[in-house]
């Protein structure tokens, strides 16, 4: 029996299934109404995510992400030839690289890091995705987002990782954070001091949150088994809220709200060391 589940509204609105398989989750919505619902909060999610990448330049798939998605070594990789995506991106800076500079494309990172930006918008015209309920259809798709929202910092997380020496910044660690928040059009955020917990900033990158410019500040420790940590920032509209731990990707997420900003702290290690910086950082926020 086909699952229900949200993978598969997502396989669906992908296209994915074979007939059988669009014939069962097409009974299933049409009996169901929280369904529908949520396909119309997923739909919505992806194409919001969609529009937001619109403009950003492509560049070339490095090889040996390309490898690891077909599950190569470096060493079994063999040279073939492969479609070159192109996103427009602003000019970066880049980390220290002893074998040269390269980026990651939108396309890749989303394939191999769980990031939603695929095209469903088309669904959106389809009757199955109408509630009839304008209050309603606003908090799916708030939920929506807020949903997108958190993938998506594992999905930048999971980015900064992979790359570890190689990655693209838009902020150098010797630079103010404050820099990546003014880039990130977030002149007026509040700004919590983490060296207390010895967290070094590392770099920030600029990424998207909801269709809008975020920053992702990287910061690593002198313990290598904590590994990096990130706290991504971004404009919200919705209302305040205490930190909350979720799990996703195999990576833990402290979020929270706060006068007009989301919050994300993101890593691998020990949730209850998540948990201090967190309540810290919005002690901080509330105290300034």
């Amino acid at each position: 029996m086909q699952k229900h589940s949200d993978e598969t509204l997502v396989a669906y609105l992908d296209g994915e299934l074979d007939g059988a398989e669009r014939q069962h989750v097409e009974a299933w919505l049409a009996a169901d109404d929280a369904a529908r619902d949520r396909l119309t909060g997923l739909a919505q999610s992806a194409d919001l995510l969609r529009s937001a990448y619109g403009d950003i330049v492509n560049e070339p798939v490095p090889e040996r992400l390309i490898a690891a998605a077909r599950g190569e070594t470096a060493g079994e990789a063999q040279p073939r030839e492969a479609e070159i995506l192109v996103l427009r991106r602003p000019q970066r800076s880049t980390m220290t690289m002893p074998g040269g500079r390269w980026g990651i494309g939108i396309a890749a990172a989303a394939a191999l890091f769980g990031l939603v930006v695929g095209g469903t918008g088309s669904y959106l015209a389809s009757g199955l995705l109408s509630s009839g309920n304008p209050a309603a259809e606003q908090r799916l798709a708030a939920a929506a987002a807020n949903n997108t929202w958190l993938d998506n910092a594992a999905g930048y997380y999971k980015l900064v990782v992979s790359a570890g020496d190689a990655l693209t910044i838009d902020v150098a660690a010797d630079a103010d954070s404050r820099e990546a928040l003014q880039k990130a059009s977030l002149p007026q955020t509040r700004w919590p001091d983490l060296k207390p917990w010895g967290l070094n900033f590392r770099g920030a990158r600029l990424v998207v949150v909801e269709g809008r410019p975020a920053a992702q500040l990287v910061y690593t420790t002198e313990n290598k088994a904590i590994g990096p940590l990130t706290l991504v920032i971004g404009a919200s509209k919705q209302s305040d809220i205490q930190p909350t731990f979720d799990h996703r990707q195999d990576v833990n997420l402290l979020y929270w709200r706060h006068q007009g900003r989301a919050y994300a702290l993101v890593g691998q290690t020990d949730i209850g060391y998540l948990w201090g910086i967190a309540n810290d950082v919005a002690w901080q926020l509330d105290a300034i």
